[in-house]
């Protein structure tokens, strides 16, 4: 039989990645912080070795997951980010896409879980380049939104807080539930901005 080649390896390499990364989104969920490489291994249905070849501790596994779903989390957002229109209707539509990405992303979800929870569980500040990527990238435009948007003097910061708060939590009582596909995506937004007015108007989330 002849060697792989460069590519076969590379598809090889990716494949397993995903397998991976899926695995321990899916551990994370059950077990949260206390999962182990084992249990991923198990769950991608590869050998402990090859999973220990890739990721030699968890927090290695972790932090890797986390920014895959940064880049997950910022592609599922674009449409908005680099849109036009009225600010809040698009922090609607953010929160929407946010939303729905939770639920068909459980790594999406796990991040943005760990950024509300700032890390708590996990060791040291190797987070720190994260989560002030995840600030720019994803929060601090989410919160412009909102300040354009209402053209209030009061802090934009802590109405974006209260909402992913509020995502999070719908996000978390339906997953942790097994209740992720009935979820009622617009009813929770619409919920949620119902109580924000637009800067001269009332009329602006119809």
């Amino acid at each position: 039989m002849s060697p792989r080649t460069k590519e076969q390896n590379d598809a090889i390499r990716e494949m397993r990645m995903s397998q991976i990364m899926q695995a321990a989104a899916d551990i994370y969920l059950e077990k949260g912080i206390h999962l182990e490489i084992r249990d991923v291994a198990m769950k991608a249905e590869l050998g402990y070795g090859t999973v220990y070849h890739y990721y030699k501790n968890k927090h290695m596994l972790l932090e890797d997951l986390l920014w895959d779903a940064l880049a997950r989390t910022e592609e599922a957002v674009a449409p908005v980010l680099t849109g036009e229109g009225n600010s809040l209707k698009r922090a609607a539509s953010f929160s929407r896409l946010l939303l729905k990405a939770c639920i068909q992303d459980p790594s999406v979800f796990i991040l943005l879980k760990t950024v509300a929870d700032n890390f708590h569980h996990f060791p040291g500040n190797r987070f720190i380049k994260l989560f002030e990527n995840f600030q720019e990238r994803i929060y601090l435009p989410f919160a412009g939104m909102i300040l354009e948007g209402t053209g209030s003097d009061a802090s934009p910061e802590k109405t974006a807080n209260q909402i992913f708060g509020s995502l999070v939590g719908c996000a978390a009582l339906n997953i942790h539930h097994n209740m992720r596909h009935e979820m009622d995506v617009d009813g929770i937004v619409s919920m949620i901005f119902s109580g924000i007015q637009q800067k001269g108007s009332f009329e602006w989330l119809s």
